[in-house]
């Protein structure tokens, strides 16, 4: 067998003509143009590279095998050169093209290490806005629960305020039944009773109480034995009342 480098050689020695047969001695390729050896070759090299693999055998001529009228010189001495083409291998790459690629890229302005540079601060940025949402929703967790206390609170101080105004009312009532009943104003310059507005008598006892307790730490525990003395020694109370009124 010769190898491809060889018959190269010979079409350059001259035998630019030539034909290709298969085993079975079936053409398969011919060159029987004048042209120049270069030319031969790469036309060789043409029918080599599109042939997968097999065994082959090329019949030279340094000089056309044919006459004018296409007919085949019998007399014309040839040669006769075997050769088998291998199965092609897959291309390995190269890792010097590689990195012949990267600095291209370099070269035409496409920077990787200034991209990854670039994508880790916006995933920086993003971390950045992620924890200051969660900070805003810790917080608006925070007001949310302290307004249910103030309002839980408040609550809890509308039903202190209102059982108070409960007790008071009740002991007042002990004190002077009919007392609720008889704040009214009287005429003012000769206006008719129709004409008159109605003391608020629920406020005015409120008032008296709140001014109590903040004179007298001890005011409900007074009041409360007030108004236990009215009802179990009403003469007693009503001088009580009657020294205080010679107070004021």
């Amino acid at each position: 067998m010769f190898k491809l480098e060889q018959i190269h050689n010979k079409i350059k020695d001259g035998y630019k003509y030539w034909k290709i047969v298969n085993a079975d001695n079936e053409g398969m390729e011919f060159q029987i143009r004048d042209i120049t050896p270069d030319d031969s070759c790469n036309k060789f090299n043409e029918f080599c590279d599109n042939v997968e693999s097999g065994t082959f055998s090329v019949v030279m001529w340094n000089k056309s095998p044919y006459t004018t009228a296409g007919t085949l010189r019998r007399d014309m001495p040839s040669l006769k050169l075997p050769f088998r083409i291998l199965p092609k291998t897959e291309k390995k790459e190269d890792p010097l093209m590689n990195l012949q690629g990267i600095m291209g890229m370099h070269q035409n302005g496409y920077n990787p290490h200034q991209k990854i540079e670039q994508l880790e601060a916006k995933i920086e940025r993003l971390l950045e806005v992620i924890e200051q949402l969660k900070e805003e929703n810790r917080e608006l967790k925070f007001d949310q629960k302290l307004k249910g206390i103030e309002d839980q609170h408040a609550s809890k101080i509308a039903e202190k305020e209102g059982a108070w105004e409960e007790r008071i009312m009740g002991i007042a009532g002990t004190l002077a039944p009919d007392l609720l009943k008889s704040f009214t104003q009287k005429p003012i310059n000769g206006i008719s009773d129709d004409m008159a507005q109605p003391t608020d008598a629920k406020a005015r006892i409120l008032a008296a109480v709140n001014k109590l307790i903040e004179k007298d730490p001890n005011f409900t525990d007074n009041i409360e034995k007030l108004a236990k003395l009215a009802d179990k020694n009403p003469a007693m109370y009503a001088q009580a009342a009657k020294l205080i009124n010679s107070f004021i």
